[in-house]
C-alpha cells in the first residue's frame, strides 16, 4: 500500500499538469457533447443525458480523433486491431476515468454482453480481495467467464470446500457494502515489479509478458491491488447479489508439474431478482441434463 500511495500521488500530479481543453464527444446517434480534457468523464457525459441512465452505465469504449495527452504511450491495448492505426482503435474505458481529447464514445449497461463481462471481471476482484483478506492466499489469475467469474489462488494446500462458501459470500458482501471505488494506475515494468514484490505469481506474469521499457496497469479496490488491464465498474456498490457457485483445483499456467492452485467460481448481478432468475434457470437445466435423466 505504501508503494501504491507513492505511485498514485505521482500519477495525480502528472494528470494535474495536463492541459484542460474544450473537447467534442460524439455519441452513436451522431450527437456531439461538449466536455473538457482531463476533467470530463464518460459518466459526466451520461449524466448530461440522464442521471438515472448514467447510474446504470457499467463501462465505456472510446475512439480518439484528437488526443490532447496521455500516460498510456507504450501500454498494451488488448482490443487493438493490427491493421488499424490509433485513430481507428477503440479503447476500453472506465466510466469515471477522465477523457483525453476529441472522441467517439460508446456506453454499456449490464444487459450488454460487454457490460456483463466488465461487471463480472470487477466481481472477480471483489472475490480476490475476500480471499486475500480472509485466507491469506497468493492471487494468480481472475477472469470473467460466460457464466460469471473465477479466481485462482495459491494456498499451499487444499483449503476450500462448500463449507467455506457462505463465509466467502459474507465477506464479499461486506466489501460491496463499503462502496469501494476502482482506481487505475499506469506502471513501468520496474515499478510493477516493486509493487508486486511479495507475489511470485504476479512477478512471473510481469517478467514474462511485459517487454523491457513497457507499461502495465494495476487497479485498486479497498485493500486489494491487482495487476490488471481493466476496465472496471465505478464502484462495488452496484453489485447487489453475490454467490459462490463451486470450487475446484487448477494448475499454475495450466501446466503439469506447476504449483497446484485453488479455483473459486462465482456469479454476481446488479439485482437480487436477476440472481434468483439465474439460479432458477440453472436448476431447471439440471433437471433436463441428459446424464441425470439417463441415470434415473
Amino acid at each position: 500500500m505504501k508503494v501504491w500511495n507513492e505511485l498514485i500521488e505521482k500519477q495525480k500530479k502528472t494528470y494535474e499538469g495536463f492541459p484542460h481543453e474544450a473537447i467534442k464527444v460524439t455519441m452513436p446517434d451522431g450527437s456531439v457533447k461538449e466536455g473538457t480534457s482531463f476533467k470530463t468523464s464518460p459518466y459526466d457525459i451520461a449524466c448530461g443525458i440522464s442521471k438515472q441512465f448514467a447510474d446504470k452505465i457499467i463501462v465505456a469504449k472510446v475512439k480518439y480523433t484528437k488526443r490532447v495527452a496521455t500516460l498510456d504511450e507504450g501500454l498494451l491495448n488488448p482490443e487493438a486491431e493490427d491493421d488499424k492505426g490509433e485513430q481507428d482503435q477503440w479503447f476500453a474505458w472506465d466510466v469515471m476515468r477522465v477523457l483525453e481529447g476529441d472522441c467517439d464514445l460508446l456506453l454499456f449497461k449490464f444487459d450488454d454482453p460487454y457490460g456483463k463481462e466488465t461487471f463480472w471481471h470487477s466481481s472477480a476482484h471483489v472475490l480476490g480481495e475476500t480471499l486475500e483478506n480472509e485466507y491469506g492466499v497468493h492471487l494468480t489469475h481472475g477472469p470473467p467467464t460466460d457464466q460469471g467469474f473465477f479466481y485462482d489462488s495459491y494456498a499451499g494446500k487444499d483449503i476450500f470446500t462448500e463449507k467455506n462458501y457462505k463465509d466467502i459470500e459474507k465477506a464479499a458482501q461486506k466489501i460491496v457494502s463499503e462502496k469501494q471505488n476502482f482506481e487505475r494506475l499506469v506502471l513501468t515494468k520496474e515499478d510493477s515489479l516493486k509493487l508486486f514484490g511479495s507475489n511470485p505469481f504476479k512477478q512471473s506474469i510481469i517478467t514474462g509478458k511485459i517487454p523491457d521499457g513497457g507499461k502495465v496497469t494495476a487497479y485498486r479496490c479497498g485493500n486489494l491491488i491487482d495487476l490488471c488491464t481493466g476496465p472496471h465498474i465505478p464502484t462495488t456498490k452496484i453489485i447487489k447479489a453475490f454467490k459462490i457457485m463451486k470450487n475446484s483445483a487448477s494448475l499454475w499456467l495450466g501446466k503439469q508439474g506447476n504449483d497446484q492452485l485453488q479455483r473459486i467460481y462465482g456469479v454476481t448481478f446488479p439485482s437480487k431478482k436477476e440472481m434468483d432468475e439465474h439460479i432458477h434457470l440453472i436448476e431447471e437445466a439440471a433437471k433436463r441434463d441428459h446424464r441425470t435423466i439417463g441415470k434415473n
